[in-house]
């Protein structure tokens, strides 16, 4: 399922530092944080599996996406990740991988 969620600019910040912080993505922290609340409202049991995840492993993924340079607002100038600006980093990327091994 897909979800859209409006923050304003400070709980997005927030969010992002988190994320980065902890090697973890924005909806694995939303599909705890969900997970969490909707246990202690009692709307779900504790022992599903939405509720038993944890985020202490960093994905396999999100590595891989840290590496190229796409994972943190910061390192973009401060500019959110959106698909040109992703687009753009995996294109600089690869140029500067074809520079250093010799390819043009």
């Amino acid at each position: 399922m897909t979800l859209t969620v409006r923050l304003d600019a400070a709980t997005e910040a927030a969010l992002e530092r988190y994320c980065v912080e902890r090697g973890v993505t924005k909806s694995v922290v939303v599909h705890e944080s969900l997970a969490v609340y909707l246990v202690n409202r009692g709307g779900m049991s504790p022992t599903s599996d939405a509720a038993g995840r944890g985020a202490s492993a960093t994905s396999e993924n999100y590595k891989a996406f840290d590496a190229a340079g796409l994972i943190g607002a910061g390192e973009l100038g401060g500019v959110s990740a959106t698909k040109p600006v992703v687009r753009q980093r995996v294109v600089q990327a690869l140029t500067q991988r074809r520079a250093q091994r010799g390819g043009a």
